[in-house]
């Protein structure tokens, strides 16, 4: 076990040594800057949720795929309930603990390039922990040092542990806890999420100027794939993120061009 972590982590570190760092936005806006557009795809997932594991894996290896990290705008999105009742203002399916590891990767997610992010969550993916070490303070930190993350310089763990976290003991790495931007991110994520609509993890959507909707959807619930029109295999993920990324150069192109008509002089 312990071999096949450390087999994914260092491919994943490969990963990011290769590419250029790439910073996940907290919402699903396109970068402000027109000449750079990229294909928006957002997971809306849950940490302890076996549908979302399965998803993010996929995901992994699409962003493992040549070429693509250049091309994608990639943001997770929690699922839940907003209750001011419960500790850290929300309602999940999978118990009060997956609160904490959602806020955890969210921590990780706002803080983090996407590979650090994405080796970090695969980390805590792994088969031997996966969910039952989810939320716990010492796992997500163990996981976030493993691939490279300064825990207490890249903000995660301000984030995750709070301000008066730093200098604890090793007997309160086990414990439940998020900071108090780790409780805004999660509380912000769950009203957006469900202001939306979004119930099932893990639903994949991918905007795009192809087709009539506007949208392509992929749902993946029970271990079942559904509404899958393009596939859901990690080639047919690149092969749909290529497609639209061609589309919005075309569209760049053309509207340069048309730009600098309006602009001519005769």
């Amino acid at each position: 076990m312990k071999l096949n972590l450390t087999i994914s982590l260092l491919a994943l570190a490969t990963l990011s040594a290769a590419a250029p760092a790439v910073q996940l936005p907290v919402g699903l806006d396109l970068d402000k800057d027109p000449h750079d557009k990229k294909v928006n795809v957002s997971l809306y997932v849950m940490s302890k949720c076996p549908d979302a594991r399965l998803c993010e894996n996929i995901f992994g290896q699409v962003l493992r795929t040549e070429s693509i990290l250049p091309k994608i705008s990639l943001s997770l999105h929690y699922i839940g309930a907003l209750n001011s009742s419960l500790p850290l203002g929300v309602d999940v399916k999978h118990g009060p603990t997956e609160a904490y590891g959602n806020a955890h990767q969210l921590c990780l997610y706002h803080h983090l390039p996407l590979t650090e992010f994405w080796a970090a969550l695969e980390c805590m993916n792994f088969p031997s922990s996966f969910p039952k070490d989810i939320g716990k303070v010492g796992f997500t930190k163990q996981c976030a040092e493993t691939v490279g993350v300064d825990w207490w310089g890249s903000g995660v763990g301000k984030c995750v542990e709070g301000k008066r976290g730093k200098g604890k003991g090793k007997k309160d790495k086990e414990d439940y806890r998020v900071g108090k931007e780790g409780r805004k991110l999660l509380v912000e994520h769950i009203r957006e999420t469900e202001k939306i609509g979004i119930t099932t993890s893990c639903t994949i959507e991918i905007d795009s100027t192809l087709v009539s909707e506007g949208k392509r959807t992929c749902v993946v619930d029970g271990g079942v794939w559904k509404g899958c029109d393009d596939g859901h295999t990690a080639a047919d993920f690149v092969r749909v993120i290529d497609a639209e990324w061609e589309n919005l150069k075309e569209d760049i192109s053309f509207n340069d061009e048309a730009f600098e008509d309006d602009y001519t002089e005769d």
